[in-house]
């Protein structure tokens, strides 16, 4: 275990793209876990500072650039975010770098920003793009925001067809499928949600409110 920790300590001493992304995914992991907090934040600043100096003799580089958008992002610096993100997208469109803007403008309230930048994503992304599913979450939430239901229906709808794993978006599609009165489908996402998460207690209340809506 210590040549392990002794190796990874030697990685991350060192400024690489590859220390950086290491120290972002470590970030992510502590993110995981609700006692850690702290200490992911920690590694998105030290992953935060690398990348900055990286850039600095490299600052065309495309995977610096996304780097540096997903720590600002973890960071919670919202409009840092979405500032440096703009400044990347005036000279290139990278479906990454607009992907984190737009869950950053979606963050700061800005609905129909957020939408525009979502709507350039799905354009330039592959198909099978990891974050695709997560964006569609997000369009369902910016709509469910505005009220536009069964807009978010579709998204929520799509964002668990392409990743079945989400409790908290499951309970989602539950929620907008009740304001669409669908009750039965209302009532079977949030039986998938607690499958997932049987102690999801919003769940729980949830379907129970629908099973007394309808003849369930």
């Amino acid at each position: 275990m210590s040549s392990i920790v002794g190796g990874v300590g030697q990685l991350w001493a060192e400024d690489t793209y590859n220390a950086a992304l290491s120290l972002f995914w470590e970030g992510r992991r502590l993110e995981m876990a609700e006692t850690r907090q702290a200490e992911s934040q920690q590694a998105f600043q030290r992953s935060l500072a690398m990348t900055e100096r990286l850039l600095a003799t490299d600052a065309a580089n495309p995977d610096l650039q996304t780097l540096k958008t997903w720590n600002l992002f973890r960071l919670r610096r919202y409009v840092d975010t979405v500032v440096y993100a703009q400044s990347v997208l005036n000279s290139r469109q990278d479906y990454r770098i607009l992907e984190t803007m737009a869950e950053a403008l979606y963050f700061l309230g800005k609905n129909d920003e957020a939408l525009s930048a979502f709507s350039r994503y799905f354009t330039l992304s592959p198909e099978n793009d990891d974050r695709s599913s997560s964006a569609y979450y997000y369009v369902g939430e910016i709509y469910f925001r505005i009220k536009k239901y069964e807009h978010a229906d579709i998204a929520f709808s799509t964002a668990v067809a392409l990743e079945k794993n989400m409790y908290y978006w499951w309970y989602r599609l539950g929620i907008v499928k009740e304001v669409l009165g669908q009750y039965r489908r209302a009532y079977e996402a949030f039986n998938t949600s607690l499958s997932l998460k049987s102690n999801f207690k919003p769940a729980l209340d949830a379907k129970e409110r629908v099973k007394a809506k309808s003849s369930l």
